[in-house]
Protein backbone atom coordinates (compact mmCIF):
# COMPACT_ATOMS: atom_id res chain seq x y z
CA UNK A 1 0.00 0.00 0.00
CA UNK A 2 1.28 3.48 -0.91
CA UNK A 3 1.92 5.78 2.04
CA UNK A 4 1.10 9.33 0.93
CA UNK A 5 2.69 12.09 3.02
CA UNK A 6 2.64 15.78 2.23
CA UNK A 7 4.00 18.93 3.78
CA UNK A 8 4.79 22.54 3.03
CA UNK A 9 8.41 23.45 3.64
CA UNK A 10 9.26 27.18 3.84
CA UNK A 11 12.88 28.27 4.14
CA UNK A 12 14.41 31.77 4.16
CA UNK A 13 17.86 33.21 3.62
CA UNK A 14 18.88 36.88 4.01
CA UNK A 15 21.56 37.57 1.42
CA UNK A 16 23.85 40.60 1.11
CA UNK A 17 23.47 40.41 -2.67
CA UNK A 18 20.91 41.75 -5.17
CA UNK A 19 18.10 39.47 -6.38
CA UNK A 20 19.83 39.22 -9.77
CA UNK A 21 22.70 37.34 -8.10
CA UNK A 22 20.31 34.60 -6.92
CA UNK A 23 18.71 34.31 -10.36
CA UNK A 24 22.11 34.28 -12.04
CA UNK A 25 23.40 31.53 -9.74
CA UNK A 26 20.35 29.41 -10.53
CA UNK A 27 20.02 30.16 -14.25
CA UNK A 28 23.69 29.41 -15.01
CA UNK A 29 23.87 25.61 -15.02
CA UNK A 30 27.59 25.50 -14.14
CA UNK A 31 26.98 27.67 -11.10
CA UNK A 32 23.84 25.75 -10.07
CA UNK A 33 25.65 22.43 -10.33
CA UNK A 34 28.40 23.72 -8.03
CA UNK A 35 26.09 24.59 -5.10
CA UNK A 36 22.92 22.52 -5.60
CA UNK A 37 23.95 19.27 -3.96
CA UNK A 38 23.48 18.96 -0.19
CA UNK A 39 26.93 17.50 0.54
CA UNK A 40 30.29 16.55 -0.98
CA UNK A 41 29.15 12.91 -0.93
CA UNK A 42 26.36 13.64 -3.41
CA UNK A 43 26.16 14.60 -7.06
CA UNK A 44 23.70 16.00 -9.57
CA UNK A 45 24.18 15.18 -13.26
CA UNK A 46 22.05 17.07 -15.77
CA UNK A 47 20.98 15.26 -18.91
CA UNK A 48 19.33 18.48 -20.09
CA UNK A 49 18.52 21.90 -18.64
CA UNK A 50 16.27 24.67 -19.89
CA UNK A 51 15.61 27.39 -17.30
CA UNK A 52 12.80 29.10 -19.23
CA UNK A 53 9.03 29.22 -18.98
CA UNK A 54 7.91 25.88 -20.37
CA UNK A 55 11.45 24.54 -20.05
CA UNK A 56 12.44 21.23 -18.51
CA UNK A 57 15.47 19.96 -16.62
CA UNK A 58 16.24 16.24 -16.49
CA UNK A 59 18.82 14.94 -14.06
CA UNK A 60 20.18 12.09 -11.96
CA UNK A 61 21.15 12.71 -8.36
CA UNK A 62 22.10 10.94 -5.17
CA UNK A 63 25.22 9.38 -3.74
CA UNK A 64 28.33 10.35 -5.70
CA UNK A 65 29.28 6.70 -6.35
CA UNK A 66 25.74 5.73 -7.44
CA UNK A 67 23.27 8.52 -8.24
CA UNK A 68 20.05 6.50 -8.13
CA UNK A 69 17.33 9.16 -8.29
CA UNK A 70 15.80 10.52 -11.49
CA UNK A 71 14.44 14.05 -11.43
CA UNK A 72 12.45 16.16 -13.84
CA UNK A 73 11.79 19.85 -13.31
CA UNK A 74 9.12 21.78 -15.26
CA UNK A 75 9.33 25.60 -15.16
CA UNK A 76 5.92 27.30 -15.08
CA UNK A 77 6.74 30.91 -14.17
CA UNK A 78 9.90 33.02 -14.22
CA UNK A 79 10.16 36.77 -13.64
CA UNK A 80 12.50 39.18 -11.87
CA UNK A 81 11.10 38.30 -8.42
CA UNK A 82 10.15 34.64 -8.57
CA UNK A 83 10.21 31.37 -10.36
CA UNK A 84 7.82 28.48 -9.94
CA UNK A 85 8.38 24.89 -10.96
CA UNK A 86 7.12 21.40 -10.37
CA UNK A 87 9.54 18.59 -9.76
CA UNK A 88 9.07 14.86 -10.16
CA UNK A 89 11.46 12.52 -8.33
CA UNK A 90 11.68 8.79 -9.01
CA UNK A 91 14.01 5.97 -8.11
CA UNK A 92 16.23 4.31 -10.72
CA UNK A 93 13.38 1.90 -11.55
CA UNK A 94 11.23 4.95 -12.34
CA UNK A 95 8.94 4.40 -9.35
CA UNK A 96 7.50 7.75 -8.28
CA UNK A 97 8.86 8.96 -4.93
CA UNK A 98 7.66 12.55 -4.73
CA UNK A 99 6.15 15.49 -6.60
CA UNK A 100 6.71 19.09 -5.51
CA UNK A 101 5.40 22.52 -6.36
CA UNK A 102 8.32 24.85 -5.59
CA UNK A 103 8.51 28.64 -5.51
CA UNK A 104 11.70 30.69 -5.21
CA UNK A 105 10.67 34.24 -4.28
CA UNK A 106 13.28 36.99 -3.98
CA UNK A 107 12.57 40.46 -2.60
CA UNK A 108 14.95 43.39 -2.33
CA UNK A 109 15.94 44.45 1.17
CA UNK A 110 18.07 47.38 2.34
CA UNK A 111 21.04 45.02 2.77
CA UNK A 112 20.53 42.87 -0.35
CA UNK A 113 17.64 40.45 -0.73
CA UNK A 114 15.46 37.94 1.06
CA UNK A 115 15.09 34.54 -0.60
CA UNK A 116 12.07 32.45 0.40
CA UNK A 117 11.81 28.92 -0.96
CA UNK A 118 8.47 27.16 -0.52
CA UNK A 119 8.26 23.46 -1.37
CA UNK A 120 4.80 21.88 -1.30
CA UNK A 121 5.86 18.26 -1.45
CA UNK A 122 3.79 15.11 -1.78
CA UNK A 123 5.56 11.83 -1.19
CA UNK A 124 4.30 8.47 -2.39
CA UNK A 125 7.03 6.74 -0.38
CA UNK A 126 6.33 7.80 3.20
CA UNK A 127 8.07 10.46 5.27
CA UNK A 128 11.57 9.93 3.84
CA UNK A 129 11.25 12.07 0.69
CA UNK A 130 9.60 14.89 2.69
CA UNK A 131 12.45 14.89 5.22
CA UNK A 132 14.94 14.60 2.38
CA UNK A 133 13.44 17.64 0.68
CA UNK A 134 13.56 19.71 3.89
CA UNK A 135 17.11 18.68 4.80
CA UNK A 136 18.30 18.90 1.20
CA UNK A 137 16.93 22.39 0.61
CA UNK A 138 18.40 23.64 3.90
CA UNK A 139 21.84 22.38 2.90
CA UNK A 140 21.51 23.59 -0.71
CA UNK A 141 20.51 27.09 0.40
CA UNK A 142 23.47 27.18 2.80
CA UNK A 143 25.66 26.20 -0.16
CA UNK A 144 24.11 28.97 -2.25
CA UNK A 145 24.93 31.52 0.47
CA UNK A 146 28.56 30.32 0.49
CA UNK A 147 28.71 30.30 -3.31
CA UNK A 148 27.46 33.87 -3.60
CA UNK A 149 29.74 35.09 -0.81
CA UNK A 150 32.78 33.49 -2.45
CA UNK A 151 32.00 34.50 -6.02
CA UNK A 152 30.54 37.98 -5.51
CA UNK A 153 32.68 39.34 -2.69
Amino acid sequence: MTEIVHDTIRLERDLPHPPQAVFGAYADLDQRTSWSVPSDDEVIIYESADFAIGGTDRFMCGARENPSFIGTTYYHHIDENAFVFTEHLADDSENLLAVSLVTWHVTTTPSGCLLVVTDQVTSTAGQGPVDGSRDGYNAVLDNLVKHLSTNLS
